[in-house]
Order: C-alpha cells, then structure tokens, then sequence
C-alpha cells in the first residue's frame, strides 16, 4: 500500500511551491500557513511571504506590524504571532531535532511538530490532519480515537527512510485531499483502492464546523486588521475603521455599536495584533517608548 501510494503521488501529486524544500525554516512557515487555510490559498502566499522574510533570522528580527501586514488576509492572524515567537527562539537556541521539542515552541501543536519532523528532519513519524483522518478511518475503519489514528499513521510512515520519509508525508495528505475526498470520493481513481472495505460506498466523515464568520468578532477583527495592513504606515483614525467598516457592512456584518467595537479593538489590543497611540489604531503590539 505504501508503494502504491507514493508512485501515484510521485506522478500525480499538485506542485506546491512548498513542497520542493527540505529547510526547516520554510517548511514551517508554509505549515503554520496551511492551518485552517486551503492549499490553493497559500499557494500564492507562500512565495510573497519568504521574499519578504526570507530567513529565518529576518522573520525574527522584523517589526510585528510588518508580519502582520504580510500575513494579512489569511486569518487567523495570531498565528503570525507565534510564528515570529518561534522564528526568536530558533535563532537563539536553535532548532529541536525531536517532535516533542518542536511541539514545545509556539503555536505548534502535535499535527505541525511532526509535520516539520518528518519534511525538514526526515524522521519516519505520521501526521493526521483532516484529510488524513478520513482516509484512514475509511480504509482501516473506526473507533474514531485520535490515539489510535495517530498509532496507525505512525506505523505506516516508519517504514521509510531519506527522502521518501517527506514524500510519504505530502502524500497522505494529498490523497486524502485529492481522492479520498469528504465529497464525492474518486474510488475509481484511488491507487489503493484494492481491499478498502469503503471502495464505491464511502460515508462522510464529520468535523468541527466553523461558527458563521459574517457577525461575528473574527470578522471585524480579520477587517480592521485588513484596512490598518493596507493603510500608510499601518496605521488608522478609530473613526476610519468604522466608517469602513459599516461602508463594507454586507460582507463582513451589520454595523458595530460602541460596545461591539470597544470589544472588538480591546480583543485585539490584548492578542497583541493593534494598539492606540497617538489618536490612532496602530498595527501590532505597542512597543516600549512608542
């Protein structure tokens, strides 16, 4: 099975700017951007980002206001955040050469550590995210436990060595994002299709649903930070924000009162994404003296 699938994705798998490096770096940056992102958004992202922030070194040495303008427009921007966080640790102490070490920096959860293990570090470990998860409860079946999904995941991608140890890796996920997809599964496509117990009837495997974004808080935090990203020197009149905000009032929700908003700048101020100084709403944490 493993055989089958890395010959199908070594022809077949889409050529993502990311998936062509080893460095650790790199394939951190484009694994904390695919969290809750959609490959095909990233797509363009990932190259802008690096020529911005090319090294490491450059990423935590920048100003937040900075990252967080590159960052703009892919949500969940505290994730901007705690990547610089990482880049600043990394090049201080260096990078941790184990999954538990890397899961100890920032923002990386169990799912990135080995991710970035297994495509920067070429250690033979298994990654279970979304796509993941439903082809192997499809083709090995429930209980439906991470646990067991990870021990599953981890038994497979230990059988490889050097450079197919990332291989294996990109193309668990992108089968499950290609084939064994959540709608409409291309059975007749799947190179491991032969003895899979959901070959032709495979069922829908459920997730976590997003609360609705239009109305809701992360929809005017995502627009303010947007128009202060987009601003000369990252930086806005209150009074502009809302106006903007109310004039973009369809996509993004109905008009802020005066407690909405003080709710939504304060989240924002506390999360280290805005701040006020000067009359103004400023992009990023306020710093000491400004």
């Amino acid at each position: 099975m493993r055989r089958d699938l890395l010959d199908w994705y070594a022809a077949e798998h889409r050529h993502f700017p990311w998936r062509a490096t080893n460095d650790p770096y790199a394939v951190l940056v484009s694994e904390v951007m695919l969290q809750q992102t959609q490959a095909a958004r990233i797509a363009a992202r990932f190259p802008r980002f690096m020529a911005h922030f090319p090294t490491l070194e450059s990423l935590a040495s920048a100003p937040a206001a900075a990252v967080l303008a590159e960052w703009s427009g892919l949500g969940y921007n505290r994730r901007a955040l705690t990547l610089q966080r990482t880049a600043v640790m990394v090049a201080r102490d260096g990078w941790p050469r184990d999954v538990a070490g890397l899961a100890r920096l920032p923002g990386i959860g169990a799912y990135t550590a080995r991710a970035v293990a297994s495509l920067a570090f070429g250690i033979p470990v298994g990654v279970v995210d979304t796509n993941v998860r439903r082809w192997l409860l499809r083709r090995f079946g429930g209980p439906d436990q991470p646990a067991r999904l990870q021990l599953i995941s981890d038994a497979l991608a230990g059988h490889g060595r050097g450079p197919e140890v990332g291989s294996w890796t990109h193309a668990t996920m992108e089968f499950g994002a290609a084939i064994c997809r959540s709608r409409e599964p291309r059975c007749g496509a799947c190179p491991i299709a032969r003895g899979c117990p959901s070959r032709g009837a495979a069922v829908m495997i459920p997730v976590p649903r997003q609360p609705p974004l239009r109305g809701s808080d992360r929809a005017y935090r995502g627009a303010t930070l947007r128009l202060l990203a987009a601003s000369s020197r990252h930086a806005l009149q209150e009074r502009e924000v809302l106006v903007s905000l109310a004039a973009a009032g369809g996509g993004i929700g109905p008009a802020l009162d005066e407690t909405g908003w003080a709710r939504v700048r304060n989240g924002l101020e506390r999360d280290g994404l805005a701040h006020r100084a000067g009359g103004m709403l400023r992009l990023g944490a306020a710093t000491i003296g400004a």
